[in-house]
């Protein structure tokens, strides 16, 4: 690829500024599969946040709880067990 192909002269081509791997490669829509399925996914995500009103701060904290609550009854657990 020579210089004039390139916009505005660049030494280095988009993908290669982007990094050249597969983050690459999504982002340009090399791997319209891969693109097309984390958009749809992120759709899909949002669609279900939107219609139960349900925010992602409080479905972090709640499983933020769930696995504290987890992690002490474990410990308790493994403190009366090994006595």
């Amino acid at each position: 690829m020579t210089s004039s192909e390139r916009l505005f002269n660049r030494q280095r081509t988009l993908h290669e500024i982007l990094g050249g791997g597969l983050v690459a490669d999504v982002i340009l829509w090399r791997q319209k599969n891969v693109t097309l399925g984390i958009l749809l996914v992120t759709l899909s995500v949002w669609v279900v946040f939107e219609k139960s009103g349900y925010t992602l701060l409080s479905l972090a904290s709640s499983v933020l709880l769930l696995l504290m609550t987890t992690l002490f009854l474990w410990a308790k657990s493994a403190a009366i067990l090994n006595r």
